[in-house]
């Protein structure tokens, strides 16, 4: 399987596009761990970060913010196709949010390099 997404949410896997070049990932995360009285686990604010380690050019760069709807605006609805907490692949509705320059993204050595892409406020599509 391949990492996907789609403009909106709700999209069906068939609509979905491959992320091109494909991320890295740890996979869906939580912001918050709680623990109940009767010992129920409470995961909350589930996100996953899709990481590149170089992109070719800016150009490359700029066409995968638009894959996410994001090179002009700084947040974007999107169905992802992603792993989630125990590895198996899983579509997804969220909020894609363009890398901050420094910490989500970098310029150095003539390349975009260290490029992350938080997709958060994740929920099952349906």
């Amino acid at each position: 399987m391949t990492y996907k997404i789609a403009d909106g949410h709700d999209a069906a896997l068939i609509n979905m596009d491959d992320i091109d070049p494909q991320p890295r990932s740890a996979g869906i995360q939580t912001t918050r761990r709680t623990f109940a009285a009767d010992g129920t686990v409470h995961d909350d604010a589930r996100y996953v970060v899709l990481e590149w380690t170089v992109i070719e050019d800016a150009s490359e760069y700029q066409t995968l913010l638009s894959s996410f709807g994001i090179q002009t605006v700084t947040t974007n609805d999107v169905t992802v196709y992603v792993r989630d907490e125990t590895f198996a692949w899983a579509r997804m509705n969220g909020t894609a949010i363009r890398p901050e320059p420094g910490p989500g993204v970098r310029w150095k050595d003539y390349f975009p390099r260290d490029i992350q892409i938080l997709i958060r406020d994740l929920e099952a599509a349906s």
